[in-house]
């Protein structure tokens, strides 16, 4: 009985460790999250935009439309779940992101609610104003079979402008 408990107890924990949050579910009927995790001054009119995915099911392919087009001169796109998971990443400078795998590779599902542990990649971009309003990316995720999955893009905005 102590080692059918201790068994138990073990799975318990390993359970809650493998979701980085325990209220965390995989829920493939979920929305895929997308949004703005943060935007960071690296130097005066240079930012970094860090961009999240929470996702339930595995991605084999995002695009992006940075909205509005008017904050910001697209630089690169780099790093995040997509490097990780060897994506190409695609950019021009009026902010449309493209990102896949020409392995045929994907992004895992989320193991996190966590915005911050679910950076999908990061934006180097040039301000061209002042953030004066809500910014949203219009998304278009793909599945593992090349169908488009549902998403839902949460609006940044600045607080305390």
């Amino acid at each position: 009985m102590k080692t059918a408990i201790t068994i138990l107890y073990l799975f318990f924990i390993s359970s809650c460790n493998q979701s980085g949050n325990s209220d965390f579910n995989l829920d493939p009927s979920k929305p895929v999250e997308i949004g703005i995790e943060s935007i960071e001054e690296n130097k005066p009119g240079i930012k970094t935009i860090n961009v999240y995915m929470i996702n339930h099911q595995p991605v084999s392919g995002v695009q992006f439309k940075i909205e509005p087009d008017t904050f910001f001169d697209v630089d690169s796109v780099f790093g995040g779940r997509c490097q990780a998971n060897e994506f190409q990443l695609h950019s021009n400078n009026k902010g449309t992101i493209l990102g896949f795998s020409l392995a045929g590779g994907s992004i895992p599902e989320s193991n996190s609610s966590k915005k911050e542990d679910n950076i999908l990649f990061s934006i180097l971009a040039r301000s061209k104003k002042q953030i004066d309003g809500p910014i949203i990316l219009s998304p278009i995720i793909a599945s593992r079979d090349a169908k488009k999955i549902e998403s839902v893009s949460i609006p940044f905005e600045l607080i305390g402008k």
